[in-house]
């Protein structure tokens, strides 16, 4: 977040006279090789607490640092080696799981599908400060989930990465902005409104609230009335870090100020984010075959939709649902690395989506610049006006600037020890 470089605090720092305060241009890729690399190698393979991490989690780390770092080939041996032989900390295989299991608290804790997870609990005695706290602004505003506060919606780019062609059921990386999904923009939220026709991934509507689409079990959501400000945020709210309204008071804390503190753990690592690295990993070594059935691994499980998406009696729906679905595997081989590259990155942009990845996977490609402001030129050009003036300048908005209150008081001897990043 906030430095390539870190300071770097171990135990053979002496915590006298304000020695602690280290310099943050340490490189400090090394040293976190280094403690993963120990993790791997001394924990356990199964812990008898399922929420503790197990050698596969260290192993996971290790890789996400290899490929931060652009070692895909030190990387590859280790995803490999996740992908065949890796098991939660309860012992269970990795594999992929209903998609929407992966983000309900009444299935997600322990599951098969997560490598490394944030534990939350509720109802437990502590004002909930034991649950997911970092969710609990981010559900509709004004109505459903929570009640509030509607700060984490989704973009216009986003929905618009979801739609597919009607024939392959394969997304288009290039030419997905080129007109917006049929939204309720501009449209009063009493007035009749008919969602897009058009044949979409069928993760969009587990991860985006669209009107007149099933909201989980909370109904059709309704549109503006669930938006805080719908002229400029846009028509979206998030779904993935929503609980089903069954679980209300169940699986959520009502002994704060709101029902939305949830069970809800947070998966840092999840088996499906593995796979995409392996095959992020194996296209920059050249092996664009074997990365091609990763991918298609994640896609076989997007092109069925049974179980995890809401059915809906009666009306112009399409099979019982609401919208046009249509997932497709890539069944031509990729011509070449770049073609193999862009359908990955691609890939990880739908799967992991609202996740919290999405930024920090632009930043590592080396792509931000050139991504975040064409992003924010269309989601203006759409009637995002939050982001009238925002510029995006490489070298620079990569990081925070570090905190000045940081800098001053990290000083010894009348010499600060932070450096501020460049360009503030």
């Amino acid at each position: 977040m906030y430095n390539n470089g870190a300071p770097w605090i171990d135990e053979n720092i002496s915590y006298t006279n304000n020695n602690w305060r280290v310099p943050n241009q340490i490189e400090a890729w090394p040293k976190i090789e280094g403690d993963l690399q120990y993790a791997f190698a001394n924990l356990p393979a199964v812990q008898s607490q399922v929420g503790r991490a197990n050698k596969y989690a260290a192993e996971a780390f290790l890789a996400k640092v290899f490929m931060f770092e652009h070692k895909f080939t030190d990387a590859l041996p280790l995803l490999t080696d996740l992908v065949t032989n890796g098991v939660t900390s309860g012992g269970h295989k990795y594999k992929l799981i209903n998609f929407a299991d992966n983000f309900d608290p009444a299935k997600n804790h322990g599951d098969d599908e997560a490598v490394f997870q944030c534990q939350m609990s509720i109802n437990d005695g502590s004002g909930a400060n034991n649950a997911n706290a970092g969710d609990v602004l981010n559900f509709p505003y004004g109505g459903g989930p929570g009640t509030c506060c509607g700060f984490y919606q989704p973009s216009f780019s986003l929905v618009n990465t979801f739609k597919t062609d009607p024939v392959t059921g394969l997304p288009d990386p290039v030419n997905y902005n080129s007109s917006d999904i049929k939204n309720d923009e501009g449209v009063a939220s009493s007035a009749p409104f008919t969602p897009y026709a058009g044949t979409v991934d069928a993760r969009l509507d587990l991860t985006v609230g669209r009107r007149g689409i099933p909201y989980l079990d909370w109904g059709l959501f309704p549109g503006a009335s669930w938006i805080r400000n719908q002229q400029s945020a846009g028509p979206y709210a998030p779904v993935k870090n929503t609980y089903y309204k069954a679980e209300e008071h169940v699986l959520t804390d009502n002994s704060s100020w709101t029902s939305g503190y949830t069970a809800n753990n947070y998966t840092f690592i999840r088996f499906a984010d593995v796979l995409l690295w392996a095959a992020e990993a194996q296209v920059e070594v050249g092996t664009l075959a074997q990365a091609q059935t990763y991918v298609n691994m994640v896609r076989t499980r997007a092109a069925d939709p049974t179980g995890w998406v809401k059915a809906i009696a009666g009306g112009a729906n399409y099979n019982g649902y609401a919208a046009n679905y249509k997932v497709g595997l890539y069944s031509t081989a990729w011509p070449d690395q770049a073609t193999a590259r862009t359908a990955v990155q691609f890939e990880r942009r739908l799967e992991l989506a609202m996740e919290g990845h999405r930024f920090f996977d632009l930043v590592r490609y080396g792509t931000a610049a050139a991504e975040l402001n064409a992003y924010a030129a269309h989601e203006i050009s759409s009637g995002y006006v939050l982001l009238n003036g925002a510029i995006f300048t490489a070298g620079k908005n990569e990081y925070y600037p570090v905190p000045q209150s940081e800098i001053d008081v990290s000083t010894i001897a009348g010499k600060p020890t932070l450096t501020q990043n460049p360009g503030y």
